[in-house]
């Protein structure tokens, strides 16, 4: 089986990105540099992960079986990790907050319920909407919805979810893929608009950090993200093999917040010091667990 190399090579490095907006701050209280890094060119981590997930879903998305399938495994995966992190969180929380992480995640699980919620989001619409670009058309309005939904100071589970995060960028995956836009769209576009989306990217993270104010959505994040991810597959490092490479990238998803919780909690400051040693130990714990998954087939 042929898979794409560059591609699960990406994914591990968003998913060292992930680990670098939960180690914050990363140089002194305050430094702009340690906020560009964390809250302005690591945030295309996630969206980029939901992208990859809509664009592998296409070829499930009109088999009904293939997609149950596949969402009941991501929602073990779900169950199993939830589990896993509940001593983390249970002395901590009340209640109510235990319920709140049970349906919607405890910290950076939140991914996978919006995950599942995104796909059968677009399932649902694909039935009552043909047009594909109509689809996509809806799904910028809800990211745009969540994005100003943040900015009028909504609490993050309003808008960090299947609705206004997963959705938009899994529809954007899934367009990828229908479109074939990896073949369409001409390199020399890419290369400008990625440019340009960066610089607006960069300005974006500059007026969170004068307002001190942390941005989960940028509006910059659904131009840059999508044409990265067709700049990434227009040069693909084909190889034979098992996903495993492919794995590791969900296995630091999963794993870091333990790492900085438990073996190299973080600092008031300057967290860029520890910041090699929780991705080694990520990393390492990753591998680790995908082997693990080679047996039990939950963790992952």
């Amino acid at each position: 089986m042929e898979r794409d190399t560059r591609l699960d090579y990406f994914k591990i490095f968003l998913g060292i990105l992930v680990v670098t907006i939960h180690m914050q701050p990363l140089f002194g209280s305050g430094e702009f540099s340690g906020w560009l890094v964390s809250n302005g060119i690591a945030r295309i981590a996630v969206p980029c992960f939901f992208i990859v997930s809509g664009y592998f879903i296409h070829s499930k998305s009109d088999d009904s079986q293939a997609l149950k399938k596949y969402l009941l495994h991501i929602l073990i995966v779900y169950a199993i990790w939830s589990l896993i992190y509940l001593p983390t969180y249970y002395n901590t929380v009340g209640y109510r907050s235990l319920v709140t992480f049970a349906i919607m995640g405890y910290y950076h699980l939140w991914f996978l319920p919006a995950l599942i919620s995104g796909i059968l989001m677009l399932a649902g619409i694909k039935k009552f909407m043909k047009n594909d670009t109509l689809i996509l058309a809806l799904a910028i309005i809800l990211f745009i919805t969540g994005y100003i939904m943040e900015s009028a100071g909504s609490p993050y589970r309003l808008f960090c979810n299947g609705v206004f995060f997963g959705f938009p960028f899994i529809a954007s995956g899934y367009y990828i893929r229908k479109k074939n836009l990896m073949e369409a769209v001409k390199s020399s576009y890419t290369y400008i608009i990625l440019l340009i989306s960066l610089i607006t990217l960069l300005l974006e993270s500059y007026w969170g950090y004068k307002t001190d104010i942390r941005h989960n959505l940028f509006l910059s994040l659904y131009i840059f993200c999508p044409v990265l991810f067709i700049r990434i597959l227009k040069h693909p490092g084909y190889a034979t093999g098992k996903d495993h490479i492919g794995k590791i990238s969900a296995g630091i998803y999963y794993v870091h917040i333990l790492v900085v919780t438990w073996i190299i909690p973080l600092s008031e400051t300057n967290n860029i010091c520890k910041l090699p040693f929780v991705a080694i130990v990520s990393v390492l714990l990753s591998i680790f667990i995908v082997l693990m998954n080679k047996r039990i087939k939950i963790l992952l």
